[in-house]
């Protein structure tokens, strides 16, 4: 048998007993039964995750789409296909994840029934009262959950119970979100502490699980042609076949009965024992009568996936009530999203369509959607470069060190989702810490590229208002450690730095700048100490083996200088200064055919950065008593244009060479 481990997690809520006619179709006959409200879900399934370090699952977006198939079919009851938003893959992020929930809870009334379906991954980085867990969405980093790309277990906490206290619906939740894989939290048991957390009663809720918090769930191809274990049989457990007393319904009980029989078994020889908690009589569904008999008839009982994959909450107005006018402004603002025209051109923008449309009471059922939309596409944008950075992609760094104009907008973006969604949203405290922490990055950047130390305290300002919103933003704690480095207090960077540590201990970034502020303060010792922890915490992280490989220089090691070195160019084959440092590796230990290869390799890769080339080459070229070599090398340089003598008379290693009447008469030549 061939089949994959994943430490699955179902979990289903209603907070009031869901009648026999609720929804399926009685047996009696074949008609529909009388559907108490309107049902309204929300179906999430990610197998294939943005960020390579998130293990990708086999089968999770099969299930979503499998159990979205069941709500619209005859057997789960015939739900509009207008009334299920599926997000599935690269469309589940953060921002559509959670603009699908509002829509959810916009539409939500007294009676009705709503269901949220996640199928995915859960964990979380560290074990505190304050987080339960994450929810990981396509976007999520796979460090520092705290950043975004994931969805707070505490939100969902905090749907549930409105929905089902203040709203009075009567809700289901089902998370497949407890994997195995190499994930932040696989140290400390965290997508079991999510499990354990996803356990607790929020409301008055059911909940199904598919194993116990510490077992692992089965998915492979022998389910379906390629389903989990358990949402393969739930499936059909609701469709009828766990009606065990053949009354035209399936209660908690009978579900209970049914996957634990079905499951243990088909799990051996490993363990899989579903779980079950609330009122046992509470009915999950009707058995529709023709459904069943074509379920117990199949040999396979292969799920046919034919559902759309809906990217948004449906904007599903009624073009016979709605002007010709506004249905093509609200296409213009679509396509606006679509392509990214948030803000600009402002006359053909998405926001300034928005604003032209959110009074047309033509659309009031949509305005909500439409806003929720929006707010999401503003949040999405932001969040990639969020997340480059703190999976440290060098070239994204490289953009924030050569401040790229696009971060100005950001700031921007994150207020008018805020604006959007209003103080009173769930995110709004989480979308405002991520805006004051663009703008005291704008400020740091511009402070550094005009060396003005009023743009760093403007900074600080920023940074201090992300804390107080947010008490575990490692990436705040982080931006305030290297604000204190750029100001030399380097006690207070220390602090900060240990901080961000604290708050995401498998990211990288706080303790690779430790290792850079042990150099700043000629402490060797203790920059190599932080180095190699970086190193362990991430070994692909380029910043990790350049700090490192520059402390190793400070101790004079130039031999473990050199691996480091040249492992960072490996990582990153874009980082010029490692060149040249390896190089110069190889000159202090007089291996100078090597760092001439070195230099020529730099200058065919780097042909308008004469300068490092030149200071390097005259340095190699003096060293091996070359002197000629090295006077015609400058000349020659000269000749083309090269005019920075300043940088050949600050390096020690070139005093003879500028001493030498040669050199002073070729600058005052030229110079003059």
């Amino acid at each position: 048998m061939k089949y994959f481990l994943v430490c699955c997690f179902l979990y289903v809520t209603s907070v009031s007993i869901i009648g026999q006619n609720t929804r399926g179709v009685a047996p009696e006959g074949g008609k529909p039964a009388a559907v108490v409200g309107n049902t309204w879900a929300v179906i999430v399934g990610i197998s294939d995750y943005q960020n390579p370090n998130i293990p990708d699952l086999s089968y999770s977006d099969k299930d979503a789409l499998a159990f979205a198939q069941y709500l619209k079919s005859q057997a789960g009851g015939k739900i509009p296909e207008d009334h299920i938003t599926c997000l599935i893959n690269e469309r589940a992020t953060a921002g559509q994840f959670a603009s699908s929930l509002d829509w959810l809870m916009e539409k939500s009334k007294e009676g009705d029934q709503v269901i949220i379906f996640f199928a995915g991954h859960g964990d979380v980085e560290r074990k505190t009262l304050t987080q339960p867990g994450f929810l990981l969405c396509w976007d999520a980093p796979s460090k520092v959950y705290m950043g975004g790309g994931t969805f707070g277990l505490v939100y969902l906490q905090e749907i549930i119970s409105t929905l089902s206290l203040q709203t009075k619906a009567k809700v289901w939740v089902i998370t497949d979100a407890c994997r195995s894989g190499k994930l932040a939290g696989s140290e400390i048991g965290g997508t079991q502490a999510t499990a354990s957390n996803l356990a607790k009663q929020f409301a008055n809720e059911v909940k199904l699980m598919s194993c116990q918090p510490d077992e692992l769930s089965l998915e492979g191809p022998n389910w379906g042609g390629g389903r989990g274990l358990f949402s393969y049989y739930l499936i059909q457990g609701l469709t009828g076949l766990a009606d065990l007393n053949n009354d035209g319904k399936v209660t908690l009980f009978e579900i209970e009965k049914f996957l634990s029989d079905k499951v243990p078994e088909a799990a051996l020889p490993r363990s899989q024992i579903p779980m079950a908690i609330g009122a046992k009589s509470v009915s999950l569904s009707n058995v529709d009568a023709t459904s069943l008999s074509a379920l117990q008839k199949s040999d396979s009982n292969d799920d046919k996936l034919s559902v759309a994959s809906k990217v948004d909450p449906p904007l599903a107005n009624d073009k016979n009530t709605v002007p010709p006018i506004v249905n093509a402004k609200l296409d213009q603002f679509n396509k606006a999203i679509e392509s990214g025209r948030l803000l600009y051109p402002e006359d053909n923008s998405a926001w300034s369509l928005y604003q032209q449309l959110k009074d047309d009471k033509s659309l009031a059922n949509e305005w909500a959607a439409m806003k929720s939309k929006l707010a999401a596409a503003f949040q999405d944008e932001a969040q990639q470069a969020i997340n480059d950075y703190l999976k440290a992609d060098p070239k994204e760094l490289k953009k924030r060190w050569n401040f790229d104009d696009r971060y100005e907008k950001f700031p921007v973006y994150l207020n008018k989702a805020a604006e959007l969604l209003g103080e009173s949203h769930f995110l709004y405290k989480d979308i405002n810490a991520r805006a004051h922490y663009f703008s005291g990055l704008n400020l740091r950047l511009a402070g550094e590229r005009k060396k003005d130390t009023l743009l760093y305290k403007k900074a600080f300002v920023e940074q201090f208002k992300v804390i107080a919103l947010d008490s575990n933003a490692a990436y705040a704690y982080n931006e305030l450690g290297l604000l204190e480095r750029r100001t030399k207090n380097y006690a207070k960077s220390i602090v900060y730095f240990n901080k961000a540590h604290l708050c995401s201990p498998k990211w990288v970034f706080p303790i690779a700048n430790l290792a850079a502020i042990y150099y700043d303060l000629d402490s060797p010792s203790k920059a190599i100490e932080f180095g190699i922890e970086a190193i362990r915490i991430d070994p692909e992280s380029p910043l990790a083996h350049l700090n490192l490989a520059a402390a190793y220089e400070l101790n004079k090691e130039y031999s473990k200088a050199k691996v480091e070195y040249a492992k960072t160019i490996q990582l990153d084959p874009s980082e010029k200064d490692s060149r040249i440092n390896l190089c110069f590796m190889y000159y202090l230990e007089k291996d100078y055919i090597e760092a001439e290869k070195i230099i020529k390799e730099y200058k065919l890769l780097y042909p308008n950065d004469v300068t490092k080339y030149i200071n390097a080459a005259l340095c190699i070229h003096m060293a091996q008593g070359e002197e000629t070599k090295a006077f015609e090398l400058l000349e020659s340089e000269i000749k083309k244009g090269f005019r920075d003598f300043k940088l050949i008379e600050e390096e020690p290693e070139l005093k003879s060479f500028i001493s030498n009447s040669k050199y002073i008469e070729l600058k005052s030549k030229y110079l003059n």
